[in-house]
């Protein structure tokens, strides 16, 4: 009897991974969301008085539902592709050697798409700057050191926020195991703004934490501005190889650029029509197919990360 229970176990065990290998995108995505809201969703709800958690627990439960599309892309990669899957996945995340050219756009289009839409909105009204006190003083998310000009962190911010923050957390999900498959599926202006609309929803759970940017913007304002964005993503995805890194750093430039400069291209809505016209040139220029000039050269052969036959 023994026997036959194990027996029934372990078939219920490779039923399920058949499934997982047969589905991996759904497998991917269903797991990511259930790691982030289950965890983030208790945050919610003890924020609002329906559970009461220790303090302590806030931060780890906040930070580990955050960077639900990590673990997630590693685990279906791992029952799905093997060794070489996950060779293939760990690859995508040092691809460094490309055009220096993609640097400055990755580390610097957040900030120059911004000043234009500063100035441009002044003109009407708008928020004005005042270099000596960014936003990242006047209400800061993190603690800086008394005395120090603050222009002097961004460095370190820009570190710090990238390990702590999303882009750490979400890129080798979003981009490194679900965009190559959607790709190949949908093209890649297809890809983008159905993971958009993926990633857009996903961050539903931070809209009931107060204290995060979500709790305070539009959700059409920041649905359209991550639309926008993941279009720019893919068109760097794929117009360096694959790298994940580069979209590491542009996610990583993007949440550094709304500390420091007055308006968010993912959050007011000056930055998103911005960010929307920027996207709709990449789109004209590259085209929609691949976002890319060269239809095949940027992307990472989805076959590396694809299930093995059985």
């Amino acid at each position: 009897m023994q026997i036959s229970l194990k027996e029934q176990g372990e078939n219920e065990r490779k039923k399920r991974f058949r499934v997982w290998k047969s589905h991996p995108l759904v497998a991917y995505f269903v797991l990511t969301y259930a790691l982030s809201w289950l965890l983030l969703g208790l945050v919610a709800l003890s924020a609002h008085g329906f559970l009461s958690l220790p303090s302590s627990l806030i931060f780890p439960l906040t930070f580990v539902g955050s960077i639900g599309p990590l673990p997630a892309a590693l685990l279906v990669t791992a029952i799905t592709a093997g060794k070489e899957g996950m060779r293939a996945f760990f690859r995508q995340l040092f691809i460094w050697r490309v055009n220096p050219w993609w640097y400055l756009v990755v580390l610097f289009e957040p900030a120059l798409v911004t000043c234009i839409a500063l100035v441009a909105t002044s003109f009407l009204g708008g928020p004005t700057f005042d270099f000596a006190h960014p936003p990242v003083v006047q209400q800061p998310p993190l603690p800086l050191p008394a005395g120090i000009n603050p222009w002097l962190l961004i460095v370190p911010l820009f570190l710090l926020g990238g390990l702590l923050g999303g882009p750490a957390g979400e890129e080798p999900g979003w981009r490194g195991f679900a965009l190559p498959k959607l790709q190949d599926r949908y093209g890649a202006l297809g890809a983008s703004l159905i993971l958009g609309v993926l990633w857009t929803v996903w961050h539903l759970p931070f809209y009931f934490i107060p204290g995060t940017s979500q709790s305070t913007t539009p959700f059409f304002v920041f649905a359209l501005g991550t639309l926008a964005n993941s279009i720019l993503f893919t068109w760097v995805y794929n117009h360096t190889r694959g790298s994940v890194l580069m979209t590491f750093l542009f996610h990583n430039a993007l949440n550094i650029t709304a500390l420091y400069l007055p308006l968010s291209l993912w959050e007011h809505w000056q930055g998103v029509v911005a960010q929307c016209l920027v996207a709709l040139v990449v789109i004209i220029v590259a085209g929609p197919a691949h976002l890319s000039r060269r239809s095949s050269s940027g992307q990472t052969p989805s076959s590396e990360l694809s299930p093995k036959n059985e």
